[in-house]
């Protein structure tokens, strides 16, 4: 593949994400619950609506956002894997038609126990960022989001509500050309309380294959993280995400 020239340059709203646990949901099925390396873009949007006091019922405000933000990730550290183990109970076939789950619970005879088991990455290091796109609407800008971020209205956490976080989001607008700049500028901020000494960006994922570096390590895949209703039942759908090798022997070449 050929190498791309560079993008023009604009704001990227950047911020750092360690936490002790983290989770960015892959396999959404009850028995596995997978976890990628890198956070989802509805990870992302939904920290962006967590910060800006955005409830999960406000179906306009919550499309306000998947349609005015563009997101990237970038990957320091992953973290160790990690797994634990739920049981949960169902219905057989022959007890359905309970109204709650209260008088579910109630017909003994027929509940069944399953085990499930959800994965995290513990002790990792990640930033994300996001840019205002195209489609972005009179009220939002990223210097409110940048604000929010810095005295949320609810509580964040990293995937699931047992991944708050463990450091300042330390969230800083920074003009870049690529998101790979924007990335180093803002770490290099906060890499002496927040990164082992030698930590240094490995991977970078973007929404927009001109959003990454001039370059021919890029592999362009698929992923089912794009929310489009937080407000009843939990769907989302399938995007394009593009993900570039940083080398660490070419630091400046971003």
């Amino acid at each position: 593949m050929p190498l791309r020239g560079y993008s023009a340059m604009q704001d990227w709203l950047v911020i750092c994400l360690r936490a002790p646990l983290g989770s960015f949901g892959e396999n959404a099925g009850n028995a596995e619950r997978d976890s990628a390396d890198l956070p989802t873009r509805s990870a992302l949007i939904g920290l962006a609506a967590a910060a800006l006091g955005i409830e999960r019922e406000d179906v306009q405000g919550q499309a306000l956002l998947a349609r005015g933000l563009v997101t990237a990730a970038g990957l320091y550290e992953r973290g160790n894997p990690l797994a634990d183990f739920h049981t949960f109970q169902t219905l057989h076939q022959a007890g359905k038609g309970a109204a709650t789950r209260a008088e579910a619970l109630a017909k003994t005879a027929h509940l069944e126990t399953s085990i499930s088991r959800r994965h995290y990455r513990a002790d990792g290091l990640w930033q994300g960022a996001y840019r205002l796109s195209g489609r972005a609407e009179d009220g939002l800008a990223l210097e409110t989001l940048r604000k929010a971020f810095e005295t949320p209205r609810f509580v964040l956490y990293l995937g699931r509500k047992s991944c708050p976080l463990s450091h300042p989001l330390v969230p800083r607008i920074v003009p870049a050309q690529t998101v790979v700049t924007a990335f180093r500028t803002q770490f290099e901020a906060v890499s002496r309380t927040i990164a082992r000494e030698g930590t240094r960006l490995q991977v970078v994922s973007v929404e927009e294959a001109g959003d990454g570096p001039a370059s021919n390590r890029l592999r362009r895949h698929t992923r089912h993280d794009d929310p489009r209703d937080r407000s009843t039942r939990w769907t989302f759908a399938d995007r394009p995400e593009w993900r570039f090798s940083i080398a660490p022997e070419n630091p400046g070449k971003a």
